[in-house]
């Protein structure tokens, strides 16, 4: 038995999905074959695609196209099992592609001398318990070819109908991305929909987290800080681009002053975009000091203020706050950070012996300013020295001339720190952006020679790159 579509066959069906000479079905050794015959659609036995022939067995669902049927085996005349009711199963058509529309036709019946098949069309059962009121279904047979279509379901597309709705949805956008979608497998279908879920998912974890984030306090991490330190307050103050904690006008911190011995608070900090008597220091309610205007070395540069002793109150609660006198409202930017407070012990020595040993290091540190283009560490070096001679000025109660000659010395000298780091940075970025590492590493090597221990800020920025930029 051949099925086909237009040719002369033994059984003919009308649909375009349902090539000329579509499939075969034989009859050997009372076994039964079917194959495809070349079709455009293709022969499917229970859903797998036929590239060989293949043996029927009862049951099996045959796909010719659009339409499908179950292979029913009928016994032979003089089988035992003969003079039985046969129950033969009916043919369901299912024309799709989605299988919309399902009706009953006819039982493809498979005679014992050969394959010759029939289209039985059964009649509705009486309404008394299921029995035919006339001839049994069985025995009426549709002679020759009919049609395989479910009643009432809608005919598929023609191939050529097929192919113009696809030239119409590729003139749009919309179209490609409707011909992408179908296109795609179905488990390819619900990732992608998955990866959507995750991705929308995500923004919403996104935007409420940036709403609570903001309603904490800015773009502060935790709870801003109050107590200033030996270690470094990394989070920024003021008002402007870049600043951590928005304040207008004021910022305090605590910390408590404890020494066994006689000392000294230094407050070191970071700070730009303030101008000469624009940020007032106040100890204790007292001002000690302005915060320093912008240089040329701003980014590198860390600000030294002496807390004076008179003002510290010993093991008791003290505050510092820094007050921009020009802000209230507040429309000027500033910002302050790296915060942090040193507690440097003063020699317990008679005047004598402590005015000795600053004039000791005094000339010490000239000696090595005096050699500062001989060896790459001697500006440090001298920095160090003039610095240990401040310190031990500030132990004496009345202060000699000394004292001036020194603080006038340091201070230069930190100003030639300061630009050095900075000339010694803006080289390494150079290199940096250059995508030269051989030369950004000789870059931080050298400011590591320049500022060979902790105590200067250049030297912990060098250390800070070098992490970062992973040399």
């Amino acid at each position: 038995m051949k099925i086909g579509r237009t040719s002369e066959n033994d059984l003919v069906l009308h649909d375009h999905g349902v090539s000329r000479r579509h499939a075969n079905l034989v009859e050997r050794g009372g076994q039964y074959f079917a194959s495809d015959m070349g079709s455009s659609n293709g022969t499917l036995v229970n859903g797998q695609k036929l590239t060989a022939e293949q043996q029927l067995r009862d049951g099996d669902l045959i796909t010719v196209g659009p339409v499908s049927f179950t292979f029913v085996w009928v016994p032979p005349e003089g089988d035992e099992d003969a003079t039985r009711p046969i129950r033969r199963e009916l043919l369901r058509a299912q024309v799709s592609p989605a299988g919309k529309g399902t009706a009953e036709l006819a039982a493809l019946e498979v005679a014992p001398t050969g394959f010759r098949p029939a289209l039985v069309i059964p009649e509705p059962a009486a309404a008394s318990g299921g029995a035919s009121a006339g001839p049994s279904a069985l025995d009426k047979v549709a002679p020759g070819p009919a049609p395989v279509r479910a009643a009432g379901a809608k005919e598929p597309l023609s191939a050529a109908e097929r192919a113009r709705h696809r030239r119409e949805l590729k003139g749009s956008a919309r179209g490609q991305v409707r011909l992408w979608w179908e296109g795609m497998p179905r488990v390819a279908r619900w990732g992608a929909v998955s990866v959507a879920g995750l991705g929308l998912l995500s923004l919403v974890a996104v935007v409420l987290w940036a709403a609570v984030f903001r309603s904490e306090g800015g773009l502060g991490r935790g709870a801003e800080p109050s107590l200033v330190g030996a270690e470094a307050l990394a989070d920024s103050f003021g008002l402007g681009k870049d600043v951590t904690w928005e304040r207008v006008d004021q910022k305090a911190f605590d910390f408590t002053f404890v020494s066994p011995t006689r000392a000294l608070a230094v407050l070191h900090y970071q700070a730009r975009d303030i101008s000469k008597e624009e940020v007032n220091l106040v100890l204790n309610g007292v001002e000690v000091g302005w915060v320093p205007a912008d240089t040329n070395a701003t980014a590198e540069r860390e600000i030294e203020q002496l807390l004076p002793v008179n003002v510290l109150r010993r093991g008791q609660h003290n505050q510092i706050l820094f007050d921009n006198v020009r802000n209230p409202p507040g429309h000027e930017t500033w910002r302050v950070w790296n915060l942090r407070l040193e507690v440097i012990p003063v020699p317990e020595l008679p005047p004598d012996q402590l005015l000795a040993s600053a004039r000791q290091y005094a000339s010490a540190g000239k000696q090595f300013y005096e050699l500062r283009d001989v060896g790459a560490e001697n500006l440090f070096k001298a920095w160090q020295q003039y610095r240990f001679a401040w310190v031990t000025l500030e132990a004496l109660e009345t202060k000699p001339d000394l004292y001036e000659d020194v603080r006038d010395q340091l201070g230069i000298i930190v100003s030639e720190l300061d630009q050095k780091c900075a000339q010694l940075m803006l080289e390494f970025q150079r290199h940096v952006q250059y995508r030269n590492r051989k030369k950004a590493k000789a870059a931080l090597e050298d400011v590591r020679r320049r500022f060979p221990t902790t105590d200067h800020r250049c030297h912990n920025l060098a250390l800070e790159k070098a992490y970062e930029h992973e040399l």
